[in-house]
């Protein structure tokens, strides 16, 4: 017997990992589906790679996307797994370079699924379409929609990278220019204004620059700390979902928040559905990959529906849904098409959420201009105040 370490979606729709026995691989995957469980990665306890990092060239969101789109397309067209495989490798660029990675790790035994997984990045959210795929629904479906989750998350960072680029900049700038006068100007000209009797801003920053100067180590030995621990606790899931439920609930950008992750998962839920999985197990794959808070609300609908409810009355009960998504569902059960009312509620929060990014975007870069600027020039004037008062004096 042979002991296999294992990760796997649950009834309850949670990730869980572990080990177990069997004789071979073939063995331990059917162990686990006999419970229900869905298999995500198997692999044997004996061959951990301790240096896999080290090799792994990490698959960006725009990479994994094209890669599964033109899956998509070449299996819609009938073409075998490996026949699209070898049509993919045979092309140019990050997508043939994936595919080769990808249809080696196939010729060793792996499935699509484990295969996608090990490549790591973006990959490992294919990885969950092609699980979903190689359980039973349409592989072909469900890479176009996995291509076009990762786009629509694609398109949505780079929205969000251009909105704050500029108001960055400009950050930026006001930071140096202040972090230089604190540091050099300031220091320079204090000496004079204390004998002159001055006592102004000057004086003031001088104190800082002189303090940030004399304990500069234990500053950036404290910013070191505070880096390496919020990189530890954004790994943690707990601190991940307290995060995005704390997100959630802000003003405004709870709302964006909600429409992004809510428009995303909608297309996964919507793809799913129409290659003829269940609700329940729609649910459990759309949770897989999306954040935590809607993750939740979506293992809260499958366990209304467990109980006995109608898909739209648990998704109504979920309040914290965007209404349109709540709308559409009542619609699509009543019309029979409810894969196509809920990707139809997704495209709906996705342009929403990009809509109002752009919205804020054209507020915060001027506001942000025009703050800074005012305190940039009257701390200048305060300087250009004390330089005049010093030539005054003498």
């Amino acid at each position: 017997m042979t002991l296999y370490r294992f990760s796997a979606i649950g009834h309850d729709g949670r990730k869980r990992r572990g080990q177990i026995e069997a004789s071979d691989r073939d063995q331990a995957r059917y162990l686990l589906s006999s419970n229900g469980d869905l298999v995500l990665d198997l692999e044997e306890s004996g061959k951990r790679n301790w240096l896999k990092f080290e090799r792994r060239i990490e698959i960006t969101p725009q990479t994994a996307s094209d890669f599964a789109l033109e899956l998509s397309g070449l299996l819609s067209a009938g073409a075998s797994l490996r026949k699209a495989l070898d049509i993919q490798v045979d092309g140019d660029g990050a997508v043939a370079r994936f595919a080769a990675s990808v249809r080696r790790d196939i010729e060793a035994g792996r499935s699509l699924s484990l295969a996608l997984r090990s490549a790591g990045g973006a990959a490992e959210t294919l990885a969950e379409f092609a699980a979903a795929g190689e359980a039973g629904a349409g592989l072909d479906e469900l890479m176009a929609g996995a291509g076009r989750f990762l786009a629509a998350r694609g398109e949505a960072v780079a929205k969000i990278k251009s909105a704050l680029a500029y108001p960055i900049f400009i950050l930026a700038l006001a930071i140096i220019a202040i972090g230089v006068i604190t540091l050099y100007v300031a220091p320079a000209l204090a000496p004079a204004m204390e004998q002159s009797g001055e006592q102004g801003m000057i004086v003031r920053l001088s104190e800082v620059g002189t303090w940030l100067n004399a304990n500069s180590a234990f500053i950036f030995l404290t910013l070191a700390a505070l880096v390496l621990v919020v990189i530890f606790l954004s790994n943690r899931s707990s601190v991940r979902k307290r995060v995005n439920q704390a997100v959630w609930r802000l003003p405004m950008l709870g709302s964006i928040a909600r429409d992004l992750d809510t428009g995303q998962s909608c297309d996964v839920l919507a793809a799913l559905l129409q290659t003829g999985r269940s609700m329940e197990t729609s649910l459990q794959f759309a949770a897989a990959v999306s954040g935590p808070e809607l993750a939740e609300r979506y293992r809260s609908i499958g366990i209304r529906i467990r109980d006995g409810q109608t898909a739209s009355a648990a998704f109504s009960a979920e309040r914290a849904l965007p209404k349109e998504l709540r709308r559409l569902a009542l619609l699509g059960e009543q019309s029979s098409t409810f894969g196509k009312a809920i990707e139809q509620a997704g495209r709906i929060c996705h342009d929403r959420a990009l809509r109002r990014i752009d919205k804020i975007a054209k507020v915060l870069g001027p506001a942000l201009v025009i703050g800074l600027g005012v305190g940039v020039s009257l701390l200048m004037i305060s300087v250009l105040g004390s330089l005049s008062s010093l030539g005054e004096i003498s």
